[in-house]
């Protein structure tokens, strides 16, 4: 159980530090735009009244690592997980408890 909580601990830690794939909605205010936005309705919610939303037409950037499966949210992207399982439960626990629209993707670099 100890192992369990570690590796989670360590998982959690390092999507702060992941380099992010391109989200489909970016927030357009007047001193730039934001490209965080995994749906339309969060976009909108940071755009507020300053701002607006539009689609977001740069590519994608492949995330780092060179696991199969990566953990994608608003803040980044980890390709550390080796199984699909894996990965799906840490998007479950980012979208329970701290992020919203985590999912799990296949890596786009494999």
């Amino acid at each position: 159980m100890r192992t369990k909580f570690l590796f989670l601990s360590v998982g959690l830690w390092s999507l702060t530090i992941g380099v992010a794939l391109a989200a489909p909605y970016c927030a357009m205010f007047p001193w730039g735009k934001v490209c965080d936005f995994v749906t339309y309705e969060d976009c909108r919610r940071a755009a507020g009244s300053e701002g607006g939303c539009e689609f977001n037409r740069e590519p994608e950037k492949a995330p780092p690592g060179d696991a199969p499966y990566c953990l994608v949210t608003q803040s980044g992207s980890q390709c550390i997980f080796e199984s699909a399982p894996a990965c799906r439960m840490a998007a479950a626990i980012q979208n329970s408890k701290i992020i919203r629209n985590a999912e799990c993707r296949e890596n786009p670099n494999r």
